[in-house]
């Protein structure tokens, strides 16, 4: 088994006024999102992650890099990450 940097079979849910993510990692190396806008559209695809490191991974669909994370902490119920250049906190359900 890898050891993963993200919580594994739990829901990350961003922490945010105005943005919708929601993520939930597989130990298979899929990752199915919830992206969108409070109040507005939104869509649930499915990704593949890779582990770069202890403390980043690499999100992507079938044509290019989704997302880079990295800077990965868990602290209690909240993981934080610098996701392409942005500060997110999230939510471990």
């Amino acid at each position: 088994m890898t050891t993963t940097p993200v919580p594994i079979d739990q829901r990350l849910d961003l922490i945010s006024e105005t943005d919708i993510e929601t993520y939930w990692f597989q130990q298979t190396g899929t990752v199915s999102a919830t992206m969108g806008e409070r109040n507005g559209p939104v869509c649930a695809p499915v990704f593949q992650y890779s582990v770069l490191s202890n403390d980043s991974i690499e999100i992507a669909d079938s044509e290019r890099v989704i997302a880079i994370w990295t800077r990965i902490e868990v602290d209690g119920d909240v993981l934080r990450a610098e996701c392409n250049g942005q500060t997110k906190t999230f939510r471990i359900g």
